[in-house]
């Protein structure tokens, strides 16, 4: 990940508005491992008691609570995509002012089209990630660390039981993150030539209607336009076939649970409310191991984007100054 460690370099001057997203995602997750923990009160002081004060107290809490996390949901997104909106601008300036100090030679062996899709396609994937994703990847591991503690104090044995679904689930994760990098890595590489093709038809279009070309152009656009799209297709592949069956296996140690943990109810040995909360810190646990999966996605695709933009950017200076050479005004 040498070119995401080189992004996040830029992060230094908006190191602000990223610790305020932070904070505020620090507060959202303590929100929402508060919740389940509310309804289980709900359910065993309030309604199993038929206590309509004690109902209504915490109802009262879970707005509240709603409403904190509103606030600092919208302070999170908005300060994120502060910070990945100036990474944005900061690399983008950096990729201009590279591309205006580089010799003819340079700009002769490369297709203005890919230059293009570097400065902007490439930018925003690397932008998605330093700013958001990065923070998505904090949190969801924050989630998980804190879910897992909450599930084995409240029981072990159903905590034991859903672990048990966590290593084939991480095995497709592997195997989904590996195969993503060098696909992300080749659709970017075929929309550059994609641009290629529509850049030079487009400043050549007087050539290209003089010499009744119309069609040849089309043609070399559609086969550039398939190629874009059959790789598009294959990570589309990948996607659809690795999520269905990380749901499916996910939802094999939900029923485990429920079949498991409704016999303890049964038994006396846990409460209603106890169990619907359990069954929440579930869908806790798995949303954030779910996030991990498109983090990954965006870090490889984040990663094979920076490579691209710093071959620009350490692209080697042909004509160089003389040392002690003087500036001219």
């Amino acid at each position: 990940m040498k070119g995401i460690r080189r992004a996040l370099q830029y992060l230094r001057k908006y190191s602000l508005p990223a610790a305020g997203a932070f904070l505020s995602l620090l507060v959202v997750n303590a929100a929402n491992l508060y919740t389940p923990q509310l309804l289980r009160q709900v359910i065993d002081d309030g309604i199993t008691s038929i206590n309509m004060g004690r109902i209504w107290t915490l109802a009262g809490l879970l707005v509240a609570v709603a409403a904190l996390r509103g606030v600092f949901n919208f302070l999170q997104g908005y300060l994120s995509e502060v910070t990945s909106q100036g990474i944005a601008y900061e690399l983008r300036n950096a990729i201009f002012d590279r591309l205006q100090r580089l010799s003819f030679s340079c700009h002769d062996q490369s297709q203005t089209g890919k230059l293009m899709t570097r400065m902007t396609s490439d930018v925003e994937l690397v932008r998605m990630f330093v700013g958001n994703g990065l923070l998505q990847l904090v949190s969801a591991v924050l989630l998980l660390v804190g879910t897992l503690v909450i599930l084995f104090s409240m029981n072990a044995l159903l905590t034991g039981i859903f672990l048990l679904m966590i290593p084939p689930i991480m095995v497709v994760f592997f195997l989904f993150v590996r195969g993503i990098m060098p696909l992300s890595k080749s659709v970017q590489q075929k929309l550059g030539e994609l641009n290629a093709v529509l850049q030079e038809n487009l400043a050549g279009i007087r050539v290209v209607k003089a010499f009744a070309r119309e069609d040849y152009e089309h043609t070399r656009f559609g086969v550039r336009n398939s190629e874009y799209l059959g790789e598009n297709l294959k990570l589309i592949r990948l996607f659809s076939s690795s999520f269905p069956l990380i749901f499916f296996i996910a939802n094999l140690g939900v029923v485990g649970v429920v079949w498991v943990g409704g016999g303890q109810v049964i038994r006396e040995m846990m409460s209603l409310g106890e169990l619907v909360a359990f069954v929440g810190y579930q869908g806790f646990f798995l949303m954030p191991v779910f996030m991990l999966g498109f983090v990954g996605s965006a870090m490889s695709r984040a990663e094979a984007s920076a490579q691209r933009l710093f071959e620009v950017m350490d692209a080697e200076l042909e004509v160089k100054n003389k040392p002690g050479a003087q500036a001219l005004t």
